[in-house]
């Protein structure tokens, strides 16, 4: 089983609200209880902002397992089935301030269904026409490489191959295609008493 590793994706302003949170919860209660002065109360209170912000983002990963895929953050997991996950959503834009192409990574869930929908795994900044920067870690080839080993697809395969290709890692497996049935189509006398007559002049 792999754990993906997924802070490579996730900014660190995600994780500073958290911590300055916490850290006006702790100042709260420390002044409070009066347990220590203001001096130190202070700077416990930015010694936990600064941990959380910087230490935060490394908590989010990915973890497989024998029955589906758990999303970490922030050290609380929450676990999805093989059965709910019906493959990776990647929605491709511009950041309106800078221009900047970016890549937005979800889980698409079987229920509710859609692109949108599903847990946010991360985003990364692109090349223009919307492909890799050859930059990519390889933390990245493995949450591709995780897909398809499930069989599970992704919107953009031809982004991900790139990232695989990047760190000598196999490609996606093509998707299956569907074969039509042997033998000829049966005509409207073949198809049973319920099939509808043909219409006659």
């Amino acid at each position: 089983m792999t754990t993906v590793g997924l802070a490579f994706m996730r900014r660190r302003v995600e994780a500073i609200g958290v911590g300055c949170v916490l850290a006006l919860i702790a100042v709260i209660v420390l002044s409070e209880t009066g347990a220590t002065g203001v001096g130190a109360t202070l700077l416990i209170g930015a010694a936990i902002a600064a941990a959380v912000s910087v230490g935060g983002p490394r908590t989010f990963r990915l973890r497989e397992e024998e029955t589906g895929l758990t999303v970490v953050r922030l050290l609380v997991p929450k676990h999805y089935a093989w059965s709910q996950i019906s493959g990776m959503a990647m929605d491709f834009g511009e950041e309106p301030e800078t221009s900047a192409h970016r890549v937005r990574l979800r889980l698409r869930l079987v229920d509710p269904p859609g692109r949108f929908c599903g847990p946010f795994l991360g985003e990364l900044t692109i090349a223009d026409g919307d492909r890799p920067r050859g930059v990519e870690p390889r933390a990245l080839a493995e949450l591709f490489a995780l897909f398809g080993r499930h069989g599970l697809p992704v919107d953009r395969p031809e982004f991900a191959n790139a990232v695989l290709s990047a760190h000598g890692l196999p490609p996606l497996p093509p998707p299956p295609v569907r074969s039509a049935p042997d033998g000829p189509v049966p005509g409207p006398e073949e198809s049973g008493p319920d099939a509808p007559a043909a219409a006659q002049e």
